[in-house]
């Protein structure tokens, strides 16, 4: 199976755990959401570069930084 592939079947399941939860009333961004994207796009970027698809690559690579930003926010705020 292609990597990118993985990659995408990961981020829908990431997708279906944050639309659960919003279904609930909570529609607060999900701890589980954020690691599960960052995984999936983490997997894109290492098949962008491995394809030579370098714009992609880094396209992918500057969300998920963005998505871990959120992340050690979410985990570090203050209640």
């Amino acid at each position: 199976m292609e990597l990118s592939l993985i990659g995408l079947i990961v981020l829908v399941l990431g997708w279906i755990i944050q639309l659960i939860h919003s279904w609930k009333n909570n529609h607060e961004i999900r701890q589980w959401f954020l690691i599960f994207y960052m995984v999936g796009v983490g997997l894109l970027v290492i098949d962008g570069f491995q394809n030579n698809l370098k714009e992609l690559a880094i396209l992918n690579l500057v969300s998920l930084i963005v998505a871990g930003l959120i992340l050690l926010r979410l985990k570090f705020r203050k209640k």
